[in-house]
């Protein structure tokens, strides 16, 4: 069952995964987002303002676990989100590219 706070990214079948966001280059300022699914892990690098609308309108996270994800970066240049619920499916068409896993 879809949970409200992320409705926004629930779509078809779907597993819990884990966002990983740290920055990447501080000028000019880009982050790299992982999403790991399962034994799949996928890759994308955005701008601050992509970060943002990405943090905003993908995922239908509370404003204040944003904004706290934000200050984490801003503060400590990483921050994790743990059960994130997406469609592996969804991530190629979001513009993020599968990379190898750890595992």
């Amino acid at each position: 069952m879809p949970t409200p706070e992320l409705g926004a990214a629930i779509i078809g079948k779907h597993m819990p995964g884990t966002l990983h966001i740290f920055r990447l280059k501080p000028d000019p300022l880009q982050y790299q987002a992982n999403i790991t699914v399962g034994a799949n892990s996928w890759v994308q690098v955005f701008d601050a303002h992509g970060l943002d609308e990405f943090l905003r309108h993908t995922w239908g996270l509370p404003e204040s676990e944003i904004e706290a994800m934000l200050g984490e970066l801003r503060a400590i240049g990483r921050t994790t989100e743990a059960l994130v619920d997406i469609p592996e499916s969804h991530l190629a068409e979001m513009g993020f590219a599968e990379s190898p896993s750890d595992e």
